[in-house]
């Protein structure tokens, strides 16, 4: 049996030999559970912030395909590279690059970070007309983010408009 001994130094508390690796114990219990909760605590913050990018860029892209959906109407819609811009311009954001060539006309419409129509924004979509034989006519729309490596969305379209280029 274990000996007990009382004192009034420690306010009358009983104490045994094995008391102090008791408290020794429960110290290192305690500590490695708040190492623990700490990593879980890291690892949930880590994989808030990663949902949250994840989320701004699932965002984007659905803004994109918006984007692009409305210009592959506005191509299907028209006869020339001319009437797809008179269709998709607003407040000037939209500028039809160079001469018109054998391989067909581009369109570049800019928007800003909300997407709304702006004249210096940091998002454009890419209208590429190319007219083909019999009246065909090939687009290829590409929405991309100044800055960005690569498009965020690409759409290939055609359009019958029942008329040769030229004529």
């Amino acid at each position: 049996m274990m000996e007990e001994k009382h004192s009034t130094e420690n306010g009358g508390r009983a104490e045994s030999r094995n008391g102090g690796r008791r408290v020794t114990a429960f110290y290192i219990e305690a500590l490695i559970l708040v190492a623990l909760l700490t990593m879980v605590v890291l690892v949930l913050t880590w994989i808030f912030a990663w949902s949250g990018q994840r989320s701004k860029k699932a965002a984007l892209l659905t803004a994109a395909v918006h984007l692009a959906e409305n210009g592959a109407e506005a191509v299907a819609s028209s006869e020339s590279i001319e009437e797809v811009r008179e269709l998709l311009e607003e407040n000037g954001n939209a500028e039809i690059s160079g001469q018109a060539t054998e391989d067909g006309s581009s369109l570049r419409l800019y928007y800003d970070n909300d997407l709304k129509p702006a004249p210096e924004g940091s998002i454009w979509l890419d209208i590429l007309w190319m007219p083909e034989d019999g009246g065909f006519v090939k687009s290829i729309l590409t929405v991309e983010q100044a800055g960005g490596s690569e498009p965020i969305y690409t759409l290939e379209t055609g359009v019958f408009i029942g008329k040769e280029e030229d004529e």
